[in-house]
């Protein structure tokens, strides 16, 4: 048996126990980087709409070209996010210190102005379909300015790894992804089934057993524009297998950043 096929009937498994427990299992698809029409984001969009699976495809605003809200209309299913302002690192090099466009580095206001420039644009061009939510680019912020995102028009924070909270700050709801499928270091290539059992059955598990926030869905992040054969191949099952399956479903991204009730 190979190793795929044991990753798959290893989430068979594990959604066999939500099913068992009469709990349903929820994923947030959110996707990086789209600024055009591409065929690889024609890929992307015709798989969200065929299993009728929610995605956040989060948008690098300055450099969106016009021909991207066309591509995207009568696509229900594909909700767009802000993807910081310029994809522009802003972080002093040779510190040791990850890329950021987003951090520390910059005046507030100055970034702030930024993301409400994108704000503008986004809104404009895809109108309903565009979610106040900000997916900054390689996942980091500077924490200082998330008590003035909501001021700003903001209402939602994507980012990586577990949430330390699900409002961050007052009128910001955060849903974070927890699995990439890409690494970085040596490619873009696809990590493989058996970091996608660590990432994605080890937070369903530790969901499960009640040791992560049980109000954050599964993240599955990808990149449209950098995923191999493999990794397609291995998105497009898992986006079937959790749309059809009777204790799994993808989470609506309107759902998971709307203001909670008070």
């Amino acid at each position: 048996m190979t190793g795929g096929e044991l990753f798959w009937d290893a989430l068979d498994e594990e959604l066999a126990a939500w099913r068992r427990d009469g709990r349903t299992a929820s994923f947030f698809w959110r996707d990086d980087d789209a600024v055009a029409s591409t065929p690889a984001l024609s890929r992307l969009a015709a798989l969200s709409a065929a299993e009728a699976a929610p995605l956040a495809l989060a948008v690098v605003s300055l450099p969106m070209a016009d021909d991207l809200a066309g591509a995207l209309a009568g696509i229900p299913s594909v909700r767009v996010v802000q993807h910081g302002f310029a994809h522009r690192n802003h972080a002093p090099r040779g510190e040791g210190r990850g890329a950021a466009e987003l951090g520390p580095e910059r005046p507030a206001a100055t970034i702030l102005a930024e993301l409400a420039e994108g704000w503008r644009k986004l809104a404009d061009a895809f109108g309903e379909s565009f979610l106040a939510v900000v997916a900054p680019p390689w996942n980091r912020i500077d924490p200082a300015l998330l008590p003035q995102l909501p001021a700003a028009g903001f209402r939602g924070l994507s980012a990586f790894g577990q949430r330390a909270a699900s409002e961050p700050a007052p009128g910001l709801m955060q849903a974070n992804c927890h699995f990439d499928l890409l690494r970085w270091k040596v490619g873009p290539v696809f990590r493989g089934e058996e970091a996608a059992a660590r990432g994605i059955l080890g937070h369903l598990r530790r969901l499960r057993a009640g040791l992560a926030d049980p109000g954050e869905p599964t993240g599955i992040l990808s990149h449209h524009l950098d995923l191999d054969g493999a990794a397609w191949d291995f998105l497009a099952a898992l986006v079937r297998t959790v749309a059809r399956h009777p204790a799994a479903r993808w989470a609506d991204p309107a759902e998971l950043f709307a203001a909670p009730d008070r």
